[in-house]
């Protein structure tokens, strides 16, 4: 398991419901295509594995990377 964690404002339930969603952006116009966290839960689900985000308790977001052992 790997878990990347940030100090910042933490994922706002309407982001957190539409985060893996292709296409989903928080960015402006141009900025990003939402394309990046939908296409790697895809892969790690192929895989065996999982991506999740959470938020922290003391605040911040938690990325968490699962894949099963060999």
């Amino acid at each position: 398991m790997i878990c990347v964690e940030d100090q910042g404002p933490g994922l706002s339930p309407q982001v957190r419901a539409r985060l893996f969603e292709p296409f989903f952006t928080t960015r402006p116009p141009g900025e990003g295509t939402g394309l990046g966290l939908a296409v790697s839960k895809h892969l790690l689900k192929q895989f065996g594995g999982d991506l999740t985000a959470d938020n922290r308790p003391e605040g911040g977001a938690v990325f968490t990377i699962s894949l099963p052992a060999p």
